[in-house]
C-alpha cells in the first residue's frame, strides 16, 4: 500500500463531487485531482481535431496522439495541457459534458486515462473525485466516498453551472441530461458507476457544503 494518502470520492453527475473535493481539499491541506477533468480533455482534444467519437477505433487511434498531461501549481490549483495546450478553461463547456459520457465509455480510454491518474496519484497525498475511483482507479485508497442527491438537485446544480458560463439551459433538459448521464454511467460495460463495498455514502440532498465536509470528516483520521 501507497505510503501516501488517497482520499476518493465518487458519486454521479452535480453530485458535487468537484466543489466537496475542494473544499475539503482546503480543509486537510491535501491537493484535490479532479479524475473527470481528465476525461474531459480527452474529448476536447478529440472535438478539436474532429474525430468521430461514435467510431471506437477512430478514437483509440487518436488517443496516440492526444498527450495528456496534469499540473498542480503551488496554490494546488489544477490545469490540464493536452498536446501542449492548456484546455482547462473549456472542460465544463456544455457540449464537452454531453460528448464526454461516449468517450468515457471505452475501454482504451479508461486504461489510457487511469494510468495517468494512478501515475500522479504514486507521487503525494491526493483527494481524486471521479466516478470509479475507489471501485477500479484506486481500490486500496485509503479512505472512500459516494457521494450523491436526489435528481432535481442536481439539475438544478448543474443548471446553475452552465448559467455562470453564459448557457440558458432549461430545468427539464438538464434534467433529462443529467438522467441520461446517470443511465450511460451505470450501464457502460466498462468500469460502470456504482458505489465500492467499503465506501461511505453520503446524500448532500438539502445540507451545505459545510454540513457535507463535517460529515465526511467525522471518518477521515490523519
Amino acid at each position: 500500500m501507497s505510503e501516501f494518502i488517497n482520499i476518493a470520492i465518487d458519486g454521479p453527475v452535480a453530485s458535487g463531487k468537484g466543489t466537496v473535493t475542494k473544499a475539503l481539499s482546503a480543509r486537510l491541506g491535501i491537493p484535490a485531482l479532479d479524475t473527470g477533468a481528465m476525461y474531459r480533455a480527452v474529448t476536447v482534444d478529440l472535438l478539436d481535431r474532429n474525430v468521430d467519437i461514435h467510431d471506437e477505433k477512430a478514437v483509440l487511434f487518436a488517443l496516440n496522439k492526444t498527450d495528456l498531461r496534469v499540473f498542480m501549481s503551488d496554490n494546488s490549483i489544477m490545469r490540464v495541457f493536452v498536446r501542449n495546450h492548456d484546455v482547462s478553461a473549456r472542460l465544463r463547456d456544455n457540449a464537452i459534458s454531453l460528448a464526454t459520457p461516449t468517450v468515457a465509455a471505452y475501454s482504451g480510454v479508461r486504461d489510457y486515462v487511469n494510468r495517468q491518474i494512478a501515475v500522479v496519484a504514486s507521487t503525494g497525498n491526493y483527494i481524486l473525485e471521479g466516478r470509479d475511483i475507489g471501485t477500479t482507479v484506486l481500490p486500496h485508497a485509503q479512505y472512500k466516498f459516494f457521494l450523491t442527491a436526489d435528481l432535481v438537485e442536481r439539475a438544478k446544480r448543474r443548471k446553475l453551472d452552465l448559467a455562470r458560463k453564459g448557457e440558458d439551459v432549461p430545468l427539464l433538459e438538464v434534467m433529462a441530461q443529467v438522467k441520461q448521464r446517470d443511465e450511460a454511467d451505470a450501464n457502460r460495460v466498462v468500469a460502470p458507476l456504482k458505489q465500492a463495498d467499503d465506501a461511505i455514502l453520503i446524500d448532500n440532498t438539502g445540507l451545505t457544503l459545510e454540513q457535507t465536509i463535517d460529515s465526511m470528516l467525522k471518518y477521515i483520521k490523519l
